[in-house]
């Protein structure tokens, strides 16, 4: 019996090395985005329109991986059309938010509200992502820890773009339809 437990702690120490799996990488970032949306509610203005960039970056990179990457792969497992279709549309409104947002400074007169209508609607869209979809997913044939490899590399990428010149924050942010083909699932 010791075999088995040291050998299961094997597996696991190997996939804790390969990073987190495409799930606990999506929890991961809504929880990031959760911090930053209750930051927001006690901050200055100084340090909102650094939350609120902070904050629009992660949701540019979270969607770009999901739409791109990980919903592809979750569609084709799943016959759930109208729920893909939903949280797709969901976030497109993000999307039309990030963009005003990207306009407005912090003495807006609608900053604070419109940042706050964004944190409702992409709280709503994370309960219904981790108490519907993904529960789903996981019981799918999709190797999620590759996907999650695959979507690190992603995210990664996208966040040294980012980072690299803010000329960059004002391309736009739709999905790719030739990315739907980076999905894995287990054979």
């Amino acid at each position: 019996m010791k075999n088995k437990a040291d050998e299961q702690e094997l597996n696991e120490d190997d996939q804790q090395e390969d990073g987190p799996s495409a799930i606990e990488l999506l929890r991961e970032d809504h929880q990031k985005v959760q911090d930053l949306f209750e930051e927001f509610e006690s901050a200055d203005n100084r340090s909102r329109q650094r939350i609120v960039d902070q904050a629009l970056m992660e949701l540019e990179i979270h969607s770009k991986l999901e739409e791109g990457l990980i919903y592809p792969a979750i569609r084709d497992a799943l016959d759930e059309e109208d729920m893909m279709d939903e949280a797709l549309e969901e976030h497109h409104v993000v999307e039309l938010l990030i963009k005003e947002l990207r306009k407005m400074g912090p003495k807006d007169e609608r900053y604070k509200a419109k940042f706050t209508v964004l944190a409702e609607i992409v709280k709503h869209h994370i309960e219904e992502e981790e108490s519907e979809v993904l529960p789903q997913a996981e019981e799918t044939d999709i190797d999620m820890a590759e996907l999650g490899q695959e979507a690190m590399a992603l995210k990664e990428k996208l966040m040294s773009k980012m980072h690299s010149g803010s000329s960059s924050k004002k391309k736009p942010s739709g999905s790719s339809k030739s990315g739907k083909s980076r999905k894995r699932k287990a054979a």
